[in-house]
């Protein structure tokens, strides 16, 4: 039996979604290789957001992330391996 994975377009595209209503944009002013930092966020944001990720997803991230990987689109691949290598889906 073949495990599903998830792929990084599904995730980039589910956490576009996120950070849109985190941000309180239009998804359409969301740019996935544009530093999320020029989008107004903070430090304080940002691991408040990292939180609400690990929740929401149910994966150890660390606090630092959002530095580490500055774009949704590199978050989004980020996220992708971790999600693969525990076995788990987007909720």
């Amino acid at each position: 039996m073949a495990e599903t994975q998830v792929a990084p377009a599904e995730v980039l595209t589910w956490l576009t979604l996120k950070f849109a209503d985190w941000l309180e944009l239009p998804v359409e002013e969301l740019e996935s290789g544009r530093p999320v930092s020029s989008y107004g966020l903070d430090s304080i944001s940002a691991v408040t957001l990292t939180v609400q990720l690990e929740e929401e997803l149910g994966v150890e991230l660390e606090t630092a992330l959002m530095w580490k990987r500055p774009t949704l689109q590199s978050l989004a691949e980020h996220l992708a391996e971790g999600l693969n290598a525990e076995g788990k889906q987007l909720t």
